[in-house]
């Protein structure tokens, strides 16, 4: 099997070069070791990823199949996808075309699909690396409008060339992925769109996940003295976590995806403490807490007012009567 044969045992020769016809097959993407039958006889593409049959000028109809319809190579695979120039276009999709001439010289595109074995890892957005619980799937688009969900750290395989027929031209295409989402914690961590990758190209394909340190202090809402000894907060997906305030009177959570909070200070002696925060970066907030002390100086305050506004009443009445005597 070689990328030439002579059909039927005739020997191309300049007395005999009118007679021959040449029928080349090439394939895109260009492939090397691809086997081809011309009426039983095999050949295999070479380096430029085509074969020859050589064969005496007759009328008749000759049958071109392709053998090795399917190949797998090094995270490749590829898949006979449809011919191009074989006369017939109902024949374009079928292994094995018939009723080809040999009256002159002419070329035959044969076009597979491929097909990448790639894996995706994150990272935030100095460069560290995500763990795999943390984003354990992403979702990606391809141009021709596939979305497909890709679990992180394990490889699956994606479309990369495709076949592409115009003008009576078949050539190859590479197919290009959008990252749509990247869930953690019950939010999408990514903006989709931003993020494209070509299997043809990159099979160890790395996104960009960002995460946000969030630190919480509490202080009293009258004295300004800290408050609280922990903080709670509930994340997108309603888990909880809770961090204790260290000397410094904060808490620190790390390693939050951006998205809507809700922050609850804990162990204050007054008031529950809630409030709510949209988390886009690393960022500090501070909790007004409400404490006994200070509901206990409301309470005196109004109590003077009260006081005060009675006297100044009876105070009043007492003008307004002794007028009106």
């Amino acid at each position: 099997m070689l990328a030439g044969v002579v059909l039927g045992g005739l020997a191309p020769s300049p007395a005999a070069a009118v007679t021959t016809v040449t029928l080349t097959v090439r394939t895109t993407p260009q492939l090397t070791g691809v086997r081809f039958a011309f009426d039983g006889q095999s050949a295999v593409t070479g380096a430029d990823g085509t074969a020859r049959f050589i064969g005496a000028h007759d009328f008749a109809g000759h049958r071109l199949t392709v053998v090795d319809h399917q190949l797998a190579r090094k995270a490749r695979k590829f898949t006979f996808a449809r011919w191009a120039g074989q006369r017939d276009p109902d024949q374009a999709f079928r292994r094995t075309v018939q009723g080809l001439p040999l009256r002159r010289d002419y070329t035959v595109t044969a076009a597979f699909t491929a097909r990448f074995r790639v894996a995706v890892r994150c990272v935030d957005q100095d460069g560290r690396a995500v763990p795999r619980e943390r984003v354990p799937y992403v979702t990606v688009r391809s141009d021709t409008g596939h979305t497909q969900r890709m679990p992180v750290g394990r490889p699956v395989w994606l479309d990369g060339l495709l076949p592409v027929y115009r003008k009576s031209v078949l050539t190859s295409r590479r197919v290009g992925y959008a990252l749509q989402s990247a869930d953690s914690y019950g939010t999408n961590t990514v903006d989709a769109g931003r993020q494209r990758f070509e299997p043809a190209s990159d099979q160890d394909v790395v996104f960009t996940t960002p995460f946000h340190d969030l630190t919480v202090s509490a202080r009293d809402a009258v004295f300004g003295s800290a408050a609280g000894r922990s903080a709670r907060v509930t994340l997108p997906d309603g888990s909880v976590r809770e961090m204790p305030f260290g000397a410094d009177g904060a808490a620190t959570l790390r390693d939050l995806p951006h998205g809507q909070y809700q922050v609850e200070v804990t162990g204050g002696r007054g008031l529950r403490a809630v409030q709510q925060v949209r988390l886009s970066r690393t960022q500090s907030m501070r909790v007004r807490v409400v404490s006994r002390a200070d509901l206990a100086v409301a309470t005196g305050t109004m109590g003077v007012l009260a006081a005060g506004l009675l006297v100044i009443g009876r105070r009043m009445r007492r003008r307004r009567g002794g007028e009106q005597g």
